[in-house]
């Protein structure tokens, strides 16, 4: 009988730390698992799978992402505290239509907010033969405000170019709308999401506007759209063709389902005959965390498991012990 008890309450130990691993498990952080693309089109997971495995950053994670500040110098051995410059920049992202072979300049304001002089470094990503930077860092004094004079030379070849300026380890945007031939036709491209903003999963939702310039003529159109980050990697297109001649607009959805968080374009190519008319709207993907609610039906479950499991074997330890003194009773009554 002691050994069916010891066998009894093992397995009670073993039901006890297979839950705890269990619910230690289905607590933890969500893992974020997506697919990424590549310079021509993107790998396609389950929207709803990979949606759900996704967590929404932080809002300290999203506001350093946005670059609020920027942190520089070092510890000594001393135990001295970093110095932090705190900068901030106008305009944060610059969408230009610019006509090719042509150049455009434009200025970016950087304000030193902090207490102290500062120099920050000026560089660029997948600008390089599209941008000339003014200067290679800027001395901002406390309370200051510096200017960076940028120039931006457009190709030979019609379409959207997309890349970044860092200043002091800060980003603005750049998206270079590249149009050609004669001006028939502008169009334009707005996101409705609030803050430009999309979770993961959800529609991304746009209106497009087709302008003819001077006089109205009925062509057929074709509009090509692009999701491209600000790495010029391709996530998504899409190709239509209309016939049109007077003010049209168009509202259009995409999914998102497959896009990792992050800042992307969509791009806009408006060919008529004898031209290209590009435009561009920027947005933004935002991880979806499991609903509050979930979590706690979760909990409950596995509660409701351990006290079920508990009782179970409680009943089968009371049962075997019956059992055993039963035998042992047996036992003695054959003895006499």
């Amino acid at each position: 009988m002691a050994i069916r008890v010891k066998k009894e309450f093992g397995l009670v130990l073993i039901f006890l730390i297979v839950s705890l691993f269990a619910y230690q498990f289905v607590s933890a952080d969500i893992i974020s698992l997506n697919s990424g693309g590549n310079s021509e089109v993107i790998v396609s997971v389950d929207k709803f799978v990979d949606g759900f495995f996704f967590g929404i950053p932080s809002p300290a994670a999203a506001a350093a992402a946005s670059g609020d500040t920027t942190t520089s110098g070092t510890t000594g051995t001393s135990g001295t505290t970093p110095t932090t410059t705190s900068i901030s920049l106008n305009p944060t992202s610059l969408n230009i239509n610019i006509g090719v072979d042509t150049v455009q300049r434009k200025t970016i304001s950087v304000t030193n907010l902090g207490s102290s002089s500062a120099t920050v470094s000026v560089t660029q990503t997948d600008l390089n033969d599209l941008v000339a930077l003014g200067s290679t860092s800027l001395t901002i004094p406390a309370g200051g405000t510096a200017d960076l004079n940028v120039t931006f030379a457009a190709p030979s070849e019609s379409g959207s170019y997309n890349g970044k300026i860092i200043i002091g380890g800060k980003e603005v945007l750049v998206t270079l709308n590249v149009y050609e031939g004669s001006l028939l036709f502008d169009s334009n491209i707005v996101v409705l999401n609030r803050d430009y903003t999309a979770f993961q999963g959800d529609k991304l939702d746009t209106l497009v506007t087709l302008i003819p310039v001077g006089e109205p003529t009925r062509v057929d159109i074709t509009l090509n759209y692009k999701i491209i980050d600000y790495s010029n990697k391709i996530f998504f297109t899409k190709v239509e063709t209309l016939f049109v001649g007077d003010v049209t607009e168009l509202k259009r959805s995409f999914d998102t389902g497959a896009l990792p968080s992050g800042s992307y374009i969509l791009s806009l190519e408006l060919i008529y005959p004898g031209g290209v008319a590009p435009s561009s709207a920027h947005f933004i993907i935002a991880g979806r965390e499991i609903p509050a609610i979930l979590g706690k039906m979760v909990v409950v479950l596995i509660v409701l498991i351990l006290l079920v499991g508990i009782a179970l074997l409680s009943l089968i330890i009371v049962r075997r012990i019956r059992e055993g003194g039963q035998d042992v009773q047996s036992l003695g009554q054959n003895e006499f």
